[in-house]
């Protein structure tokens, strides 16, 4: 009998470098048309580390500002009889209400988007600091509210984009150091 894959490690706990929640308050994103035709360089032994990304020609990312923890990513497995996927999931704040938003915002409704989040833990040297949501199917906005009374979110625009499902948990971008990661992060957008 064939398994895609067998356990091959122990798992511990870190108390040198504890396990911190939260993103920061900025993530990409890049249509996914234009993920598609990026360059990838993979890692040689985990595909699951993507060690550089370089967008087509004259192609750019968007960066997306949030604020006071606003930027709330997560992931879970989906199991099923003959499978296992995984749901991934960015809900996000727009504090920014004008018609050039607008239009953005119904653009985005309409599209397939990849997300690079910023975690607020780097892990050792930098291997945990930026997970890539929606890599192999993409993610779609399947929320967009905005409750003008709402004071908590003072009338911010509430998304949420989600996949439908995608076969591996958030790829992660990881190349030698957090300082070198964080260059092809920043590289991505305007």
């Amino acid at each position: 009998m064939a398994n895609c894959a067998d356990i091959a490690s122990n798992i511990g706990i870190n108390c040198d470098d504890p396990l911190q929640a939260g993103a920061e308050d900025m993530m990409v994103i890049i249509p996914r048309e234009d993920w598609k035709n990026a360059s990838l360089t993979l890692n040689g032994t985990n595909a699951q580390i993507i060690e550089n990304i370089i967008l087509p020609s004259g192609v750019n990312g968007f960066s997306y500002q949030g604020k006071n923890k606003s930027i709330l990513p997560k992931y879970e497995l989906i199991k099923a009889a003959f499978s296992e996927n995984y749901k991934h999931e960015v809900n996000f704040k727009v504090f920014n209400l004008n018609p050039t938003i607008k239009k953005e915002l119904e653009s985005l409704a309409k599209s397939l988007v990849v997300v690079i989040i910023a975690n607020k833990y780097k892990g050792t040297g930098g291997n945990a600091a930026f997970e890539v949501y929606g890599a192999d199917s993409g993610l779609d906005l399947t929320q967009n509210i905005r409750d003008i009374g709402n004071a908590e979110l003072g009338g911010a625009f509430d998304l949420i984009l989600t996949t439908s499902v995608e076969p591996h948990m958030p790829k992660t971008l990881f190349i030698t150091s957090y300082a070198a990661s964080k260059a092809v992060f920043d590289s991505l957008y305007v």
